[in-house]
């Protein structure tokens, strides 16, 4: 149980946060099994909106503390990080997929190397999806969160300067997220799937739901308010929603309400899971070793298992034993090239990170 704080004091913020790096397994886990011809069985778009919420909840964490210590955010070197962060390993990753896909006689457009490069590849899934062919159809949800992030860090270094203006804000960027997605697919139904889907505009709400449920916890008047949520009947209530957004399958209510629900149902879930310790076991379970080496590896799994899974397809039957061997051989492969990836591309730029101010190496901090 969390100790109760003096009037008016906003809780310290760890330097490190539990399960968070297990909270990321599962979610790469959810997305390669459905990417493994399990999409009718596994939830693996969840497994996304499950990436974006810890993202969410991470950074704003992150800058929480920023702004405490320092007093403002240093929004520069925040995009430094993230460019040290994220750009070689996609480069990598997407020059090695053209060449192999060259190899087997499959053309990829430059115009859509050049818009997954310029983190543009949701909207070409959505209304050009011939561009990028190819590359992985992983890489529009990467372009989702960088759309946000480029503007997340100007709004949070206005807003906490005005601190009873962030829930309302979010709340509201939350509530015009939901908006779109209703409009899309009242008025435009042809691209309503793709469009709720893959747009920054129709999903930067699972980022933000994140983003919420951290500044809900690291303040004292949020404390209160989570301490409540964070009840065994409460949690019970949010496991059970969410578990219906996964069952029921009506496409309008997929398309609209979906997002919103699990977004809310994540926020006593996830902080009972990792800062506030409610639920011990199941956060030892995420920080154990093969959970966490996992979580550590999620982004590049994230950009490799596309092709990872692909290569063996090409030299296996489609159907039987002879599939079953290509999945498994594509989980093989792919955690093989992630872990070069990790090894080779990754690491070599940790002390860049640190020299702008990344904690690289702590479970708090897996992609500050």
């Amino acid at each position: 149980m969390s100790t109760p704080l003096p009037e008016g004091h906003d809780p310290a913020i760890p330097a490190v946060l539990p399960g968070l790096d297990g909270l990321r397994a599962i979610s790469i886990l959810l997305v390669m099994t459905s990417h493994s011809g399990l999409a009718h069985l596994v939830p693996g778009v969840f497994g996304v909106t499950l990436f974006f919420f810890i993202s969410g909840f991470l950074i704003t964490t992150l800058m929480l503390a920023e702004h405490r210590r320092q007093g403002h955010l240093a929004i520069g070197a925040f995009y430094m990080r993230r460019m040290i962060r994220l750009y070689p390993p996609l480069m990598v990753s997407i020059l090695a997929t053209v060449v192999v896909m060259a190899a087997f006689g499959f053309f990829i457009h430059p115009l859509g190397v050049l818009g997954a490069l310029a983190y543009l590849a949701n909207y070409l899934a959505i209304f050009r999806p011939d561009l990028v062919a190819g590359l992985g159809g992983q890489l529009w949800s990467l372009a989702v969160e960088e759309h946000f992030y480029f503007v997340y860090p100007l709004l949070m270094a206005v807003l906490l300067k005005r601190p009873r203006w962030l829930l309302p804000v979010l709340l509201a960027i939350c509530a015009g997220s939901l908006a779109v997605r209703i409009f899309v697919v009242i008025h435009h139904p042809d691209i309503a799937i793709d469009y709720t889907g893959k747009a920054t505009e129709t999903r930067i709400d699972s980022i933000l739901y994140g983003a919420i449920a951290a500044l809900l916890w690291w303040s004292a008047r949020g404390r209160r308010l989570m301490e409540v949520l964070l009840r065994p009947a409460v949690l019970m209530t949010a496991l059970l929603l969410l578990l219906m957004t996964m069952a029921w399958r009506n496409p309008v209510f997929r398309e609209t309400f979906r997002y919103s629900l699990q977004g809310l149902a994540l926020i006593p879930l996830v902080v009972a899971a990792t800062a506030a310790g409610r639920l011990p076991r199941i956060t030892a379970l995420l920080d154990g070793g093969p959970m966490a080496w996992i979580g550590r590896l999620s982004y590049s799994l994230y950009l490799w298992h596309a092709l990872g899974l692909w290569l063996p397809e090409q030299f296996l039957p489609a159907q039987g034993p002879g599939y079953l061997a290509a999945v498994v051989l594509g989980w093989l492969l792919s955690f093989a090239l992630a872990m070069a990836s990790y090894r080779f591309v990754e690491q070599p730029f940790f002390a860049l990170r640190k020299r702008f101010g990344s904690n690289i190496g702590t479970t708090a901090h897996g992609k500050s």
